[in-house]
C-alpha cells in the first residue's frame, strides 16, 4: 500500500530542515527553503512545525510525462555521516509498475539524447 502524500511530505520536509541544521551555512540550501517557504502554503506549515529527522523509505506514485503513475519503492542509502545520500527506488517485480517503470526508463533515455547536428562545412 502507498503511503499517503501528507506523510511524505512531512518526511521530505523534516529531512530538508535536518540538513539546514547539517550544513547552516549553504546558500544554496537557504535559498531552497526561502523559495518552498514563499511558495508552498502546505512547506511553510510543515516547516513551522520544527521536525527534524531522517527520511530514509518510502512508498510513493511518481507521475511520469510519457507513461503516467508509477508506484515505487524509494530507499535513501547514506555514507556514514549522511552526507551523501542516493535514493534508490524499485516497484514490485511482476507488476504493472515494474513495466511501467521500465518503460520511463526507456522514454526518458530517448527524450535525453538527441542526434548531433552535422558539422558546419
Amino acid at each position: 500500500m502507498v503511503q499517503d502524500q501528507a506523510h511524505t511530505e512531512a518526511a521530505v520536509a523534516s529531512d530538508l530542515r535536518r540538513a539546514t541544521g547539517r550544513f547552516p551555512d549553504d546558500p544554496r540550501l537557504a535559498a531552497l527553503v526561502t523559495s518552498l517557504l514563499a511558495g508552498n502554503e502546505r512547506f511553510a506549515e510543515l516547516w513551522a512545525a520544527g521536525t527534524v529527522s531522517a527520511h530514509r523509505e518510502d512508498r510513493k506514485v511518481v507521475h511520469h510525462p510519457a507513461v503516467g503513475p508509477v508506484a515505487v519503492d524509494c530507499d535513501t542509502l547514506t555514507d556514514g555521516e549522511a552526507d551523501l545520500k542516493i535514493v534508490v527506488m524499485t516497484a514490485a517485480p511482476g507488476t504493472e509498475d515494474e513495466s511501467r517503470f521500465r518503460l520511463a526508463l526507456v522514454a526518458g533515455v530517448q527524450d535525453a539524447v538527441a542526434p548531433a547536428p552535422a558539422p558546419a562545412r
